[in-house]
């Protein structure tokens, strides 16, 4: 289309439509997102690139990219329902590469089926959600908008514009005369016509819903590997050879034993314990990132090991994570990421990862640490 902004006016959305949609984003936090993309075989801007041998399974079987495109909003809404968010079908139109002077890369319209979502149950951990599927289908952003406040466009993936993890407030929705309900960010328009009524889970038939949670499992695996096997860089943390550790333990000696035979005693390693039974010792290795839950009543431990100990799964130099993934499944809980860590323990002390908004060591040995004299 030689003009994609020209003809955004006839995508509108109905007053009737427009009044519910109005009402929910008083009521919940609400959200847009779609798993479509205009070029399905640009992976350059992702941050999460499913495995290959997956693509091309999936490719062989379902032939064209628009198929791939309704396969990928299918999985997108299995997760979303299955989560206990409401989804109305939306159809939209945005400028992908929206800013773009790369000749590789010229703007142009995609006309979507997207979702408008509803926080039903007031999940707090909605936004973070909601980000975590933008990132995971390769959006260059999705659209958040907390209960009865402005909206927000947030950066899902490297493109230009608006940029990874980068937000922008969009304003109010609001209705004109002629019923045009969208947001125009910087001469971008998000423009939409409203489908159908909200779904839930609880709409599905049984069949249905089995299905919506296998594919939500499956997902919810893959969001679990992007935020794991990321990019941040053990290196950064070695100093002289060594990585500084921290523990904090309910104990006030000045050595302490922190022993993985321990493991899943506390609540946030019994929740790690639902990836891995197999045993290990969690650390800090930034105390800017150390979660609040796990301070209170607890005393600072440190130690220094040696970085040629630990293996990075975000650098994977041995390619352990490429040979353990699941061609279909990638990492499974229990399954996939128990063997990770068996493979490691050949030969490593630990392992190095980042979970999200922290990078942490798990140690499979017993070591001694030293109590840490807190300013």
């Amino acid at each position: 289309m030689s003009n994609p902004h020209k003809n955004w006016q006839q995508f509108l959305i109905n007053e009737a439509g427009l009044s519910k949609i109005r009402q929910d984003m008083s009521d919940y936090d609400t959200a847009f997102i779609t798993a479509f993309r205009g070029d399905i075989d640009d992976k350059s801007m992702c941050i999460y690139v499913p495995p290959s041998e997956e693509e091309l399974a999936e490719r062989s079987k379902q032939g064209e990219k628009a198929q791939v495109n309704r396969r990928n909003n299918k999985e997108l809404s299995a997760y979303l329902l299955s989560q206990g968010y409401g989804i109305k079908n939306v159809q939209g139109s945005y400028i992908e590469n929206f800013g773009s002077v790369d000749p590789e890369k010229v703007p142009r319209e995609v006309k979507e089926n997207s979702f408008f979502v509803t926080n039903l149950n007031d999940d707090p951990e909605f936004a973070e959600q909601i980000i975590n599927l933008g990132k995971r289908f390769c959006q260059d952003s999705v659209i958040i908008v907390p209960k009865g406040e402005e909206g927000y466009i947030y950066g899902t993936n490297t493109s230009k514009y608006p940029g990874l993890d980068q937000k922008e407030t969009v304003g109010k929705f609001a209705g004109g005369e002629t019923g045009e309900f969208m947001s125009r960010i910087k001469s971008r328009p998000f423009v939409m016509k409203e489908d159908e009524e909200t779904k839930t889970y609880e709409d599905l038939p049984g069949k249905q819903r089995q299905a919506a949670k296998l594919i939500a499992k499956r997902v919810g695996n893959q969001i679990t590997e992007m935020n794991t096997l990321g990019e941040a860089k053990m290196g950064d943390y070695i100093d002289g050879g060594n990585i500084t550790l921290y523990h904090f333990a309910p104990t006030d000696e000045e050595t302490i034993e922190i022993d993985p035979s321990r493991f899943g005693q506390q609540g946030y390693s019994r929740r790690e314990k639902e990836r891995s039974s197999y045993p290990r010792s969690f650390f800090y290795v930034n105390l800017d990132q150390a979660e609040n839950m796990v301070k209170p009543g607890k005393t600072l431990f440190t130690l220094d090991i040696p970085a040629n100990k630990l293996y990075s799964l975000a650098e994977d130099p041995e390619g352990l994570v490429a040979e353990v993934r699941h061609p279909v499944y990638g990492f499974r809980n229990d399954i996939e990421w128990t063997k990770l860590f068996k493979r490691i323990h050949e030969n490593y002390d630990g392992t190095y990862y980042s979970a999200p908004n922290m990078d942490l060591v798990v140690l499979f040995e017993p070591v001694e640490a030293k109590k840490m004299e807190q300013e």
